[in-house]
Formats: structure tokens, C-alpha cells, sequence
């Protein structure tokens, strides 16, 4: 099976089973898998660097807020090519802040005329909950929340997951909280301890191809990225047409939830900037104007004997 009709069985397979939303749905996930994949860590020749930063539904009160960065750099140890990447995230969302930082290695090898790597992470999470709340009923407290404090657990978790990327398709994927690990806050006004389910193991998936047009200036690339924590799905088909290996843009559909537009360029230096906006599509239109989310990164070498050999890849939009 070549590795077009492969991805076009992986794509319909995963569609038919994809409803509702996830956490942490990044509207340019082709270029957080370092976030979502561990074996991403090391894909490629050269040490990236990304930020990101998502704001969901725009003029909701209490609508979340992320921010995303990561670094990652392959190396070669006793003349195996490894990955190394750090991440770190924080997510506001209402009364809850949460702080992330998680360390990821992958080992990797030639595969299938590509290279794929099998990587594991090992991540810390702050959770923040505030304990002032707004009562518009008139009540006084809820028995089950914690009162007037500000209590930050920490809790800890790994991740696993396999990317495999060639000239012109990439696999994902990935298990994050992969133990399910379950945060204990202080006790509440009654006196009984209170745990958050939050942390719920999840499924990433991802795929992408790209198609070369007649015209050797354009291309096209679809992708599919799933997220799911086996009781929500979400899902998102993207296309995108991209000029000169410079400028892209496209658009891309959750389904139940938003149309999205996205627009980008990289430049010779090695910086890459990206956009998107969401056109909420669910009936929370009526109190949001939609997310807008930002992305910013730079590649470079530090070998100062680099490889200036071009490689065509869906993973640099």
C-alpha cells in the first residue's frame, strides 16, 4: 500500500468516528505536535522553536486563554539519532490557571523512506484554582468548591506517542496523561476533599499530504488532526495551498463548532509566522465573535558544517 492510499484510509477511518471538543485543540496544530506528540522531538535537521498563543471565544467572559511555547533538536549519541524537546504551556480558563512543563525524547530511525520516532515525555502540571466565586443565584458557597483560598496542586503524568514524516506525508500519534493522574485540592467548606477528573488520558492523531500541482509553484496539502479522551471527540479538516514554498493559506472545519481561516509565511532567515481565525459556527455565536489564535517560530543550525540540502515537508506549512 503506497503512502498516499494509506493516508486516505487513515483519514476516512478516523473521520467516522470524530463529534464534539476536546482540550487544548489547537487551531494550528501542524505546528504544535510538539505539544501533542513526543515523538515529534528531533524531526528534521535543524533545533525549533515555537510560540503560540489562543484566545477561544472572543468577548465570552472567562473563555480560555493559551499559551504555548517549545524547543526541540535532534542529536546523535554513539551514532544513533535521537530527539530531545521541551514544552511548556499555560491555560487559563475561568478560575482555573494551569501551568505545564513537559520533557520529551524520542529515538529515530529510517523507515519506509522517511524517518519516524518513537518518543515519550514525561510532564508537571501546576492546577491553579481560585477560590473567589460569583454566586448570581444569591447563594453563599457551593459545599463542593473550595472557600476563599488559592490552592495550586501539582500533579504528575507521561505521554507517549510515534511521528513518522517524509518528503510529502506525516503520521501522528500520541497518548498524553497517559496514568490519569488525579489532582486534590483542599478541602472544602464541608469539609470534604475535592478531586479534579480534568485530567483525563487523551488521544492525539494526526495526518497530512502533500500534493504537488502542475504548476511547480503551488502546492496542496490536506490534514486531519483528532483529538479525543474516549467520552468527547473533536476533529478538524484542513486545506491548504501554499506558493513558492513561502506563503499559505487555507481553511479548515471543526465540525459543530467552527469554520477557520489560516494564513502564513516562512522566510529564508528560518522564521515562520501563522494565523488563524475561527468563524464560530456552534450557538455560542451569539455572546462570541470567534477565536483568533497566533503562531510565531524560527529554525535554525547550530552546526556550523550544516546541510543546505531543501527538504519538501508538510510539517513546515
Amino acid at each position: 500500500m503506497n503512502s498516499r492510499r494509506l493516508l486516505t484510509v487513515i483519514l476516512c477511518t478516523i473521520a467516522c468516528v470524530a463529534t464534539a471538543q476536546t482540550e487544548n485543540f489547537s487551531s494550528l496544530n501542524m505546528f504544535n505536535y510538539m505539544y501533542y506528540n513526543p515523538g515529534y522531538a528531533g524531526d528534521g535537521n535543524e533545533i525549533e522553536t515555537k510560540g503560540l498563543v489562543r484566545s477561544q471565544w472572543l468577548g465570552f467572559d472567562g473563555a480560555p486563554t493559551t499559551y504555548t511555547g517549545s524547543i526541540d533538536s535532534p542529536f546523535k549519541l554513539f551514532g544513533i539519532k535521537n530527539g530531545v524537546g521541551f514544552t511548556f504551556i499555560k491555560d487559563i480558563i475561568g478560575n482555573f490557571q494551569n501551568t505545564g512543563l513537559n520533557f520529551s525524547y524520542a529515538y529515530r530511525r529510517q523507515m519506509m523512506q522517511g524517518e519516524v520516532g518513537f518518543g515519550a515525555g514525561v510532564s508537571a502540571v501546576n492546577q491553579a484554582l481560585s477560590g473567589s466565586w460569583v454566586f448570581p443565584d444569591g447563594g453563599s458557597y457551593d459545599p463542593w468548591v473550595p472557600q476563599n483560598m488559592d490552592d495550586k496542586p501539582w500533579f504528575f503524568d507521561m505521554n507517549l506517542g510515534f511521528y513518522y514524516s517524509s518528503d510529502n506525508v506525516y503520521l501522528s500519534c500520541s497518548m498524553r496523561n497517559l496514568f490519569e493522574s488525579k489532582v486534590k485540592y483542599a478541602a472544602s467548606a464541608e469539609g470534604a476533599e475535592v478531586k479534579s477528573d480534568a485530567n483525563a488520558r487523551q488521544l492525539f492523531v494526526g495526518a497530512g499530504y502533500e500534493y504537488q500541482l502542475s504548476n511547480p509553484l503551488f502546492s496542496i496539502k490536506p490534514n486531519l488532526f483528532m483529538a479525543t479522551d474516549f467520552a468527547t471527540t473533536s476533529f478538524a479538516l484542513s486545506g491548504i495551498v501554499k506558493y513558492n514554498d513561502k506563503v499559505f493559506g487555507g481553511i479548515s472545519y471543526k465540525p459543530i463548532d467552527a469554520i477557520i481561516f489560516l494564513a502564513g509565511f516562512s522566510l529564508p532567515s528560518g522564521i515562520e509566522v501563522a494565523i488563524s481565525y475561527d468563524l464560530t459556527t456552534s450557538s455560542i455565536i451569539k455572546y462570541s465573535s470567534g477565536s483568533l489564535e497566533f503562531m510565531v517560530g524560527y529554525n535554525f543550525y547550530l552546526d556550523k558544517d550544516k546541510d543546505n540540502r531543501k527538504y519538501k515537508s508538510v510539517r513546515f506549512l
